[in-house]
Parts: C-alpha cells; sequence; structure tokens
C-alpha cells in the first residue's frame, strides 16, 4: 500500500498536514499520483478558503482530525 493509497481512505476528513515550510489544515478531497488535494480553511497563513494541491514528497507529516 502507498502513501497516497493510504490517506484515500480518508478523503472528506478534516486533515493537518505538516511540509518544511508549511502547515495547512482543511478536508482532504483526493489522494492520488503522487499529489494531496485539500479544501483549505481560512488562516492567517491563507487568508481565503481555496483548494491546495500538495506533492506528497513535500510532506512530513499528516494528521487526520477526529470527525
Amino acid at each position: 500500500m502507498t502513501f497516497e493509497e493510504a490517506l484515500a481512505v480518508f478523503v472528506g476528513r478534516h486533515v493537518e498536514v505538516l511540509q518544511p515550510n508549511q502547515f495547512i489544515q482543511g478536508t482532504l478531497v483526493s489522494s492520488s499520483g503522487g499529489i494531496l488535494a485539500v479544501d483549505t480553511v481560512s488562516t492567517n497563513y491563507i487568508p481565503t478558503t481555496q483548494r491546495v494541491n500538495i506533492s506528497t514528497g513535500s510532506v512530513a507529516l499528516v494528521r487526520i482530525l477526529p470527525q
């Protein structure tokens, strides 16, 4: 099982994604082809809600939040 396949089980869940240079919170929309798509929540880092595509190679940690 690949990293993307493991995360695909959690599509629709709230997640926190940590990269070396940023922290992203939102809802996991998809996980395939080496890309995670997350609909972000508004934070100080990203002032408006938007979809962010994240390369799995740059991900240090993904935390799946309780529902």
